[in-house]
């Protein structure tokens, strides 16, 4: 008994390359939520979650998808996806009060 949990803990010890991708992604996620569900509405908060999802996308990318092996086409257009959108997020809440008034009927 006390073999296989000496086992069990050697295995958490050793984690490799994936594993601390996913962990690092698990916190970012969480420290989101966090954020997002406590602090006041600024530029700035979002600025750093539009940071991070763009992290998160690009490490999702290499680790998970393993495009960072891939044509470089296709690496461009994924990078491009990665970055442009939280880039619209971000002007999208920007320009929130023009973008209202330019969609209310």
């Amino acid at each position: 008994m006390l073999n296989s949990r000496f086992k069990f803990t050697l295995k958490l010890a050793k984690l490799n390359g994936l594993d601390i991708s996913w962990i690092m992604l698990m916190l970012i996620t969480l420290a989101n939520a966090l954020v997002a569900e406590t602090a006041d509405k600024s530029l700035f908060v979002t600025a750093v979650i539009c940071f991070s999802i763009a992290f998160k996308g690009r490490r999702i990318m290499d680790y998970f998808m393993e495009l960072n092996h891939a044509n470089k086409t296709i690496q461009l257009f994924m990078r491009g996806y990665f970055y442009v959108f939280p880039l619209l997020i971000f002007l999208a809440d920007l320009f929130s009060k023009q973008l209202a008034a330019i969609t209310t009927l």
